[in-house]
């Protein structure tokens, strides 16, 4: 547990990884998922902020039949995720992408938000450029995160895989310590670094947020041409407008889907983590 805390918050202080309550993290032990709970800050995290949480019971929840509807399906999935917690986790709620972390055979999970990767992952040519730059790596079109993404990937994810880009999301990467981790990581972003044409310029264009590029955009910085007045916000919209620049190096930005951003607008997890903001 202790270095679990403490990658997850060295990768958290970096603003050029993750901001305010996204990414998450995990290990796993003795049958057991320690994951990080709903809307935590990375950067501040401490060991009773993780969800201990029974993996076997964890990953049965891809075997059962949930409705179409999404407001059903979520509130069944939250209930069946819930219940995987082990006893005296009760109070807890865990990542909407719990499951998602039980589903890669390593020990240690790490799921960011770099502006860089998401540059790549809201390019035109993201997908494209992914297959050609890094090939092993598993690329997921944009879909509904929670419970969709994890069932997608149930049938993907093997023995050897230790990273997935998720369109206009982030990235997974995993592995048996954290110092593979931080090859992982260091590995991709020194690639991406090398597809730009120069140094990201201190005066960026604005970017309209009525068309955000990521969940964390509509989380925090809301759908519209109107900004809270929050320093996350803020932070946020200065993150959208770095993914907008080095989407250009991409074939140039690719906002999200009209149909994704309504679902993340209307998804119950994620009210609960702006509320946790």
């Amino acid at each position: 547990m202790k270095e679990l805390v403490e990658f997850s918050r060295k990768y958290g202080s970096d603003p050029e990884l993750v901001l305010a309550g996204g990414g998450n993290t995990s290990m796993k032990e003795n049958g057991v998922l320690y994951v990080k709970g709903s809307g935590c800050s990375l950067s501040t995290i401490q060991a009773e902020n993780f969800v201990a949480m029974d993996l076997e019971k964890l990953l049965a929840v891809l075997k059962k039949e949930y409705p179409a509807s999404d407001r059903e399906r979520e509130a069944m999935f939250l209930a069946d995720v819930s219940a995987a917690k082990l006893p005296g986790e009760e109070q807890k709620r865990p990542s909407v992408e719990a499951l998602l972390h039980a589903l890669f055979p390593q020990r240690y999970v790490l799921h960011l938000h770099p502006a860089l990767v998401n540059g790549l992952t809201c390019g035109i040519a993201g997908e494209k450029t992914a297959r050609e730059l890094f090939p092993s790596a598993i690329w997921v079109n944009a879909c509904k995160p929670g419970y969709t993404l994890a069932k997608l990937l149930s049938d993907q994810i093997g023995p050897d895989t230790d990273t997935v880009l998720l369109q206009n999301h982030g990235v997974f990467y995993a592995a048996e310590t954290p110092e593979e981790l931080e090859k992982l990581l260091q590995g991709m972003m020194d690639v991406l670094k090398a597809q730009l044409p120069g140094e990201l310029p201190e005066e960026l264009e604005d970017v309209d947020l009525s068309k955000p590029f990521t969940p964390d955009h509509i989380v925090y910085c809301g759908v519209g041409p109107t900004l809270p007045d929050t320093d996350n916000a803020r932070l946020l919209y200065r993150d959208a407008q770095k993914i907008n620049w080095y989407a250009k190096a991409f074939g140039g930005s690719l906002p999200l889907k009209k149909e994704l951003v309504d679902f993340i607008l209307n998804w119950e997890a994620e009210s609960y983590r702006k509320k946790k903001a």
